[in-house]
């Protein structure tokens, strides 16, 4: 419940994280009528004010929405990614019928750390290229992902190029086909700059994928560090 002691964090911003607990687990699904005004002053004996500021930030953060004549509904969905075969962030979100977009995209040639070299099979001193993008769904960041590829062909630096599915640009452009791939989860907390990309509360735990991806002939091509916030992403697994 609520901590009103001297020193603890605003009311409202209690609330708003228990919300969104109550959200995230499953207590409210997408569509579902969410509380009045009222029912949440009675059931949490709070202010008109306290529980008004607490819907503005779900309502901000898409967790809920108002609408004239149908009250308060929950809007908040995570994004559930089957692993089955390698597949752009791009495709995944046309699966679920998501519209995407890329809100911050680097394209650079680096000499890479001992780590990814030994990843690439290539020397230290070899340069590869380095690709860093921002996704978002309706324009809330949903991943911030870091990828090197192995420098087989000649790409170009300029932005525009990566805005969508790399892996179709690659194909389309350049002929090279992605047949394999190896996908490593883990939970990891963020760094002040991943925070800064995904808009994400320091406490937040991150989904990090690192992937490798395989050429027809089985020679790797890529290897990026994906990361993704806990609470707008899910993964399932078929076995």
């Amino acid at each position: 419940m609520l901590n009103h002691e001297k020193g603890a964090q605003p009311l409202y911003s209690q609330l708003e994280t228990i919300l969104k607990k109550q959200i995230e687990h499953g207590e409210f699904n997408k569509g579902d009528i969410f509380p009045t005004e009222k029912m949440l002053m009675e059931e949490y004996n709070v202010s008109r004010v306290t529980i008004r500021q607490a819907l503005a930030a779900l309502t901000l953060d898409r967790y809920i929405k108002s609408s004239r004549g149908i009250g308060t509904t929950v809007i908040y969905e995570k994004i559930d990614e089957h692993l089955k075969c390698v597949i752009s962030f791009t495709d995944e979100m046309k699966q679920h019928n998501i519209t995407m977009s890329t809100s911050y995209c680097t394209m650079e040639k680096v000499r890479p750390g001992k780590k990814v070299a030994m990843v690439l099979g290539i020397p230290e001193t070899k340069q590869c290229y380095c690709l860093t993008r921002v996704r978002c769904v309706d324009n809330i960041p949903m991943v911030y992902s870091v990828t090197y590829l192995k420098e087989i062909v000649e790409l170009p630096m300029e932005k525009e190029y990566y805005m969508e599915s790399l892996y179709k640009y690659l194909q389309e452009t350049h002929g090279i086909i992605i047949v394999r791939g190896q996908d490593t989860l883990e939970a990891v907390l963020s760094t002040k700059e991943i925070q800064d990309f995904l808009k994400v509360d320091p406490q937040l735990p991150l989904f990090k994928r690192i992937r490798k991806t395989f050429l027809a002939d089985g020679e790797i091509f890529e290897y990026s560090d994906c990361y993704y916030p806990g609470n707008r992403y899910k993964y399932t697994v078929d076995l």
